[in-house]
């Protein structure tokens, strides 16, 4: 998309996202001013990112409601932002996320698309179902793993192209998708991003995510219905076989709308369904949101709902969200792994390095022209077999990054 073409799509949106927020009042806590509070704190916060570079901030707000700032005008008489790598060329902040305003970074334009479609379905979602499959799988058993896909074929050699074709040449029994289709989950992009996904040779799995939920999850649960028929067409699910259970969870849906789903939940029929399965396996956990705080130092409340309804702690977590690959040290006999790296261009998360709570984090530069900051996006194969499990963070050009003892 062109740059002109780009400012055509942003009147477009503006105009969307003024009607949105006039209809916002009785769908967000009963109080415009509050929406309004947030937006200006988001404003606040990219203001202050420009200013002091690379440092992230705690306490952040998602970064998609800046754009709908910067670029759809929704502040009177805010600062307006920058919307071009040459007014700010991009700098790698020290979680590894890129500052800039190139496609997939912070202050891509483009993100604004997500803040209208949230503001258009503050009042509406999907309904939820609740008729998850349990399936048996085989006692050896290979899983392949990408999170955070959904970028489509953005430009030449694009990492989502990559990481699908590699996954595809390991032939494995069941790939699963940990959620973000970008960049609001809508019907057309789930419809032409998720077309190239690599099936397993026994089936697929897609898990939802906030970024699914910013369209009140219509285009998810259409591609499930689509692409995803083991799913039942339902948003979680569980394999087992004699050793294992394997858990898909939907963390998006009941997270909270005002945080734009940034926090996963799992609201009271799934945690009651996680109750009800079966005990005295290994239990190896897939999901959007994090098991672990970012630098590993804790668990998250979603790991406390998890592993309360279970009624134990979990052996294995993959997740994504963060667009990181990370191996964590064990904690007790719990094994985290983030792997959201598959496809958002992310550069050295430099607070990582020397972190005694992180085992392994990528490093290496992708040599990608379009992106020189950008480090290896990759994805996860796993092999159950029998008791066991054997884990490898491959990157997008099939070579091994790093492999379990």
């Amino acid at each position: 998309m062109d740059y002109a073409n780009l400012m055509q799509k942003m009147a477009e949106l503006e105009q969307r996202a003024h009607n949105a927020l006039a209809n916002a009042e009785a769908h967000f806590g009963g109080q415009r001013a509050e929406l309004v509070a947030l937006l200006t704190r988001a404003h606040q916060q990219a203001e202050r990112a420009m200013q002091s570079g690379a440092q992230r901030m705690p306490g952040e707000l998602p970064w998609e409601f800046v754009h709908g700032l910067s670029v759809l005008g929704l502040l009177g008489g805010a600062q307006v932002l920058p919307k071009t790598p040459a007014e700010f060329p991009t700098i790698t902040r020290t979680d590894g996320t890129l500052l800039g305003c190139r496609q997939w970074e912070l202050m891509d334009p483009r993100w604004a698309e997500a803040l209208v479609q949230w503001l258009e379905h503050l009042e509406w979602c999907t309904p939820f179902a609740n008729t998850p499959a349990l399936l048996d799988m085989p006692n050896d058993v290979v899983l392949g793993v990408v999170g955070d896909w959904g970028t489509g074929a953005f430009e030449p050699n694009a990492a989502a192209t990559k990481v699908a074709q590699q996954v595809g040449k390991a032939h494995p029994d069941y790939t699963v998708h940990l959620g973000d289709v970008y960049y609001a989950g809508t019907g057309e992009e789930e419809e032409n991003y998720m077309t190239a996904w690599p099936q397993g040779t026994r089936g697929s799995f897609t898990l939802n995510s906030n970024h699914e939920m910013y369209n009140g999850a219509q285009g998810y649960f259409k591609e499930l219905a689509r692409n995803f028929p083991l799913q039942n067409g339902t948003s979680y699910f569980s394999l087992q076989n004699d050793h294992w259970l394997v858990l898909g969870l939907d963390t998006a849906y009941h997270a909270q709308r005002s945080n734009l789903y940034m926090d996963g939940d799992l609201g009271p029929d799934q945690l009651a369904w996680l109750a009800g399965l079966p005990k005295g396996k290994r239990v190896l956990v897939f999901s959007h949101h994090e098991g672990y705080s970012a630098l590993g130092k804790s668990k998250t409340a979603l790991y406390q709902q998890v592993a309360g309804a279970l009624g134990c702690d979990p052996n294995y977590w993959y997740w994504g969200h963060l667009h990181n690959g990370i191996v964590y040290q064990a904690m007790g006999g719990f094994h985290g792994r983030c792997v959201g790296h598959g496809a958002i261009p992310y550069g050295d998360a430099v607070e990582l390095k020397d972190d005694p709570d992180v085992l392994w984090y990528e490093t290496q530069r992708a040599l990608d022209a379009n992106y020189p900051e950008r480090v290896l996006n990759g994805y996860a194969m796993l092999a159950l077999n029998g008791n066991a499990l054997s884990e490898q963070l491959m990157d997008e050009n099939g070579r091994v990054r790093w492999a379990s003892a």
